[in-house]
């Protein structure tokens, strides 16, 4: 950490100029979305995440939760397919990301409510839902794998839905997922195996277990 007295007179406003060009807004995927440098997969759709919407059940239906929601995309798949969604929060630890949801959401804020939360999902959601859905990260910036982060994700979706909910979710194939996803839900199944990645869809069991007193 450092700090330093502003002095706007020794400020290079050229320089200034050219470095906030880089990060401005812009269209992408043909002016689909708006996006910025910086943010993941900012200028093309991710080819996991094209390829869990690609997938989507159509019968998909009630509260949904998008956890690592990014600047919106599967959301707007997910909206885009899926007419029995009622409402959708997304869920983004980058609140620049969060920012450029909102904008390229607009058009289904009319449809469904949308309400965007700037969290952590490892520290567990703020509501119970119907549906969710992630294509969790799974390395860090140095580009070392990560699975711990993928399995907490699944680990708090599993908390986090009703009985009978689903989740659907997109990893890596390689990535050790399943052993959390037999823990947490009753029925797990790889919808698709494809370009490295696959494509899991995961129920919770429609009994809630209660303890019993003794």
């Amino acid at each position: 950490m450092f700090w330093s007295k502003s002095q706007p007179q020794a400020i290079d406003q050229t320089l200034l100029k050219s470095w906030l060009e880089l990060d401005k807004e812009r269209s992408v995927v043909n002016g689909r979305f708006i996006s910025r440098p910086g943010v993941f997969a900012w200028d093309r759709i991710d080819v996991a995440s094209a390829l869990l919407a690609k997938h989507f059940a159509t019968h998909l239906s009630g509260t949904a939760a998008d956890l690592g929601a990014g600047f919106g995309y599967l959301t707007a798949e997910l909206l885009q397919h899926c007419s029995g969604i009622t409402s959708v929060d997304l869920y983004e630890a980058e609140h620049r990301a969060l920012q450029l949801a909102q904008k390229n959401l607009l058009s289904h804020a009319s449809r469904v409510p949308l309400h965007y939360h700037w969290h952590d999902v490892t520290n567990g959601l703020l509501a119970k839902y119907d549906v969710i859905i992630s294509n969790p990260p799974f390395h860090t910036q140095s580009r070392m794998d990560r699975p711990d982060i993928g399995r907490r994700f699944i680990t708090v979706a599993a908390q986090s839905l009703n009985p009978g909910g689903q989740l659907w979710i997109v990893a890596n194939r390689h990535l050790p997922y399943e052993e959390v996803l037999v823990e947490g839900f009753e029925s797990v199944k790889i919808i698709v195996e494809q370009q490295g990645f696959k494509v899991i869809a995961a129920t919770k069991s429609k009994v809630t277990l209660r303890k019993v007193r003794k």
